[in-house]
């Protein structure tokens, strides 16, 4: 039976207690909001089985003692999240959705999905810190962790490039989001009466949809050069 760490030790270094925090707030947040013209309602993150996943997955992020077993825990809370957000992009392109509004996947995503990513990103600081205190040399843990933009750069120890590009890809997201006529961010529980006027274009949310896969796949070039420099040495 794996050993687990005491809680007491999950919270000696503040990303893993931003990283508890986050998972708390994306329990108690609505995980999908309410849209009574397409008999959708709304749900908290602990109403959501998809929530629990990504939330045990990420507490396996930081409270397992294996590093490869908390990185592979990690992997898979972004994994969960991203499959939930594909998830929400292919639901309303279905006819139930397409037919009364010119939906984008993030129209449907609230904010228990972003507190759970906050999560993801503070148990990939967790987890990068034990490897980079444990003073191996960088191994294939490097790639798992640069599919969390930067975060395999911050294991290599270039932690400000690494938060730089972290810190792009959630921009664009949060930004996408606010660019939302739905506005999904600060729905209230019970939604909204009616849908909002259509927009002449939803081209401003599919750019930064685009840009923040753009600098995803940049931060992992850029870890490649930063490894392949690395071991020229």
């Amino acid at each position: 039976m794996l050993r687990v760490f005491r809680l007491r030790s999950a919270l000696a270094s503040p990303p893993a207690l931003f990283t508890l925090t986050s998972i708390a707030i994306a329990l108690v947040s609505l995980w999908t909001i309410s849209i009574p013209k397409v008999q959708e309602n709304a749900s908290f993150g602990f109403q959501s089985p998809v929530c629990w996943l990504a939330v045990l997955t990420l507490l396996g992020a930081i409270l397992l003692p294996n590093s490869a077993l908390s990185t592979a825990s990690l992997v898979a809370a972004e994994l969960v999240l991203i499959g939930w957000y594909a998830w929400a992009m292919w639901l309303v392109s279905t006819p139930r959705f397409s037919s009364q509004y010119d939906f984008v996947g993030s129209d449907f995503v609230a904010p228990a999905w972003y507190a759970a990513g906050l999560g993801l990103v503070f148990a990939a600081a967790v987890v990068a810190r034990r490897f980079r205190d444990s003073d191996q040399p960088a191994g294939a843990e490097t790639w798992w962790l640069a599919a969390v933009p930067g975060y395999g750069l911050v294991r290599l120890g270039k932690i400000a490039r690494g938060i730089t590009w972290t810190v792009l890809v959630v921009t664009a997201l949060v930004l996408a989001s606010l660019a939302s006529p739905i506005a999904p961010l600060f729905q209230p529980l019970n939604g909204i009466p009616d849908l909002p006027t259509p927009l002449p274009t939803r081209a401003p949310t599919w750019i930064l949809l685009g840009v923040a896969a753009l600098f995803a796949v940049l931060s992992v070039a850029d870890t490649i050069l930063a490894r392949r420099r690395l071991t020229q040495r």
